[in-house]
């Protein structure tokens, strides 16, 4: 579980069925231009990650360290629930800032994630599944 000057996020297998993507840098706006289409840094690295997905894995998202999350994050997100949902699994994001996870939920991330306010609690979550 290392990541190189390239990455933006690390991936681990926590169990069988659970993955974990750890973000690596606060502020990864430039990664995520442009959000249309699959030109876009961060969307390739997570599917690159998730070319192997089994049916029904559980992959969680830690936002720890990321200070910035504009619109084109969550859009981010919601493609890859899609992929993740084609496989029949399931998404929890976590670890959110204070400041932003206000705007998360406006956005409607409650009612299309598994929110939880520590990777712990997303791994316990994902493992009674």
């Amino acid at each position: 579980m290392t990541a190189t000057a390239e990455q933006h996020i690390v991936h681990e297998q926590l169990a069988p069925g659970v993955r974990v993507f750890r973000f690596m840098r606060p502020d990864l706006r430039r990664q995520l231009d442009p959000i249309i289409g699959d030109d876009n840094v961060l969307y390739r690295e997570i599917v690159g990650q998730l070319e192997d997905l089994a049916n029904g894995e559980r992959v969680i998202f830690n936002f720890g360290l990321v200070e910035r999350f504009p619109t084109s994050f969550f859009q981010l997100m919601m493609r890859v629930r899609q992929l993740v949902l084609s496989k029949h699994g399931q998404i929890y994001l976590c670890c959110f800032r204070q400041e932003i996870q206000p705007a998360v939920e406006l956005m409607g991330g409650a009612r299309l994630f598994q929110l939880t306010s520590s990777e712990d609690a997303a791994f316990h979550g994902a493992k009674a599944k």
